[in-house]
């Protein structure tokens, strides 16, 4: 195939560029020639110079162009017709060298719909197994220990989730700072050493404080009286650090001041509310410590399932962009469903004071009551865990659990109900 001279593509090319900067239209290119795909390659215009100073070019470039006719180019498509009116001005005589082909189809959305439920299956097959291995180890703590050994885990439970917390929040200020070594070692002990007296703190004035009962040598008082002064030794420190530290400036108080802030609203809102669960099994039972975490459970594995069959509309995507509208009301209605029949089941096997907290014939309303606290409210506490770690660029809290992150992945929705439930026996049940 004869190409046309260099002088006239070089015209052609002064035209092009002309016209592009008039009329603010340019042609369809990929991003490179090695990555872009055949199609697009087809629809290109080729125009390739050939002149006798040139020929070292021009061969590389006949090359280049072979691949069209391999990929099923027909020949009818080569033409030396000229460009159609809206193509740029080209010099009279030129031959011009155009390729057409048909626009390229859009893959099926079939076969998109089948890759996303492919990987939403395979996640769902990874999450199965350590969440059967979690319930296998509750069941059998519950069974041996009983109620002791529940008291035990949630102490376990509120460290690992202080420390997952604390650790999202000084990873994040530790880079933002270009320090991620964290400083000497004089600096880490100062560090380790006053966030965990605050979270000694926290737990001497809740879930310590809900044991003493159990102790004889100790009354609320005195309790109250220990907590009192280990905040006050928590203050004096915290207040002679930052102002006998060496570096100290507006900067490191302000990141100082960022960390304190978070890992006291997680005493708050997970070492806080979580040591509810404590107080409910000393004064109900362990059956409504059970009872309402199994509703949680049930309540986030059908919004997951409801999600990837039906979920169309973003509940909350700046926030959490996996939950949908669809799954939040399919699981609502599933927690819904299942609450009654469930506490019915736990309550024959249960122990005298758990049955005679709900009061005869109430098992209904008390059971629909909690599935709907759990349903409406609880999941929140997952949204705003979800929002702290966006806000500390964090995928999860952990990875302590395969295929569901941290401690705190799992219990924030938990922690949220431990003190509805509390409340709700003590000023609405039967006792």
């Amino acid at each position: 195939m004869r190409l046309p001279s260099a002088e006239l593509v070089l015209a052609a090319a002064w035209g092009i560029a002309f016209a592009s900067a008039s009329e603010s239209s340019s042609l369809p290119r990929p991003r490179s020639w090695g990555a872009a795909p055949t199609r697009q390659r087809k629809e290109m215009v080729a125009m390739v110079p050939r002149s006798g100073a040139l020929d070292e070019e021009a061969s590389q470039m006949d090359v280049e162009a072979t691949p069209l006719a391999s990929e099923g180019v027909p020949s009818s498509a080569v033409s030396d017709e000229p460009l159609p009116p809206s193509s740029p001005p080209v010099a009279t005589g030129t031959p011009q060298v155009q390729v057409t082909a048909a626009a390229p189809s859009s893959p099926p959305a079939k076969a998109d719909h089948t890759s996303s439920a492919s990987a939403a299956l395979a996640n769902l097959k990874e999450r199965a197994g350590p969440a059967v291995l979690m319930l296998a180890a509750a069941t059998g703590l519950v069974k041996t220990f009983g109620e002791n050994g529940v008291i035990g885990l949630v102490l376990l439970l509120q460290a690992a989730m202080y420390h997952e917390s604390c650790s999202v929040v000084a990873n994040f200020h530790a880079q933002a700072n270009g320090a991620a070594s964290g400083g000497s070692f004089l600096e880490k002990v100062e560090q380790l050493w006053e966030r965990w007296w605050w979270f000694a703190t926290a737990v001497t004035c809740t879930s310590l404080r809900n044991l003493v009962e159990r102790c004889a040598h100790l009354t609320h008082e005195a309790m109250d009286l220990l907590g009192y002064g280990m905040a006050a030794v928590g203050l004096l420190s915290a207040v002679a650090g930052m102002a006998t530290h060496v570096d100290a400036g507006p900067e490191q108080f302000r990141g100082y001041l960022g960390q304190v802030a978070a890992s006291h609203f997680a005493l708050i809102f997970l070492v806080g509310q979580s040591s509810f669960w404590i107080k409910t099994v000393q004064e109900f039972g362990l059956t409504w410590v059970l009872f309402p975490a199994l509703l949680v459970i049930v309540n986030d594995t059908m919004a997951y399932v409801f999600g990837i069959l039906m979920g169309k509309h973003k509940l909350l995507p700046r926030l959490s962009p996996k939950k949908t509208v669809e799954g939040f009301l399919g699981a609502a209605f599933s927690t819904m469903a299942v609450a009654a029949p469930l506490l019915n089941s736990m309550l024959k096997k249960s122990s005298e004071t758990a049955k005679v907290v709900v009061g005869e014939g109430k098992v209904t309303s008390h059971a629909l009551a909690m599935a709907a606290f759990v349903s409406l409210v609880s999941p929140f506490g997952g949204f705003l865990a979800s929002a702290v770690k966006r806000a500390h660029g964090a995928k999860d809290f952990g990875s302590l659990i395969p295929g569901h992150g941290g401690v705190v992945d799992r219990f924030d929705c938990q922690v949220v109900t431990a003190p509805f439930v509390y409340l709700y026996l003590k000023y609405m049940g039967d006792k």
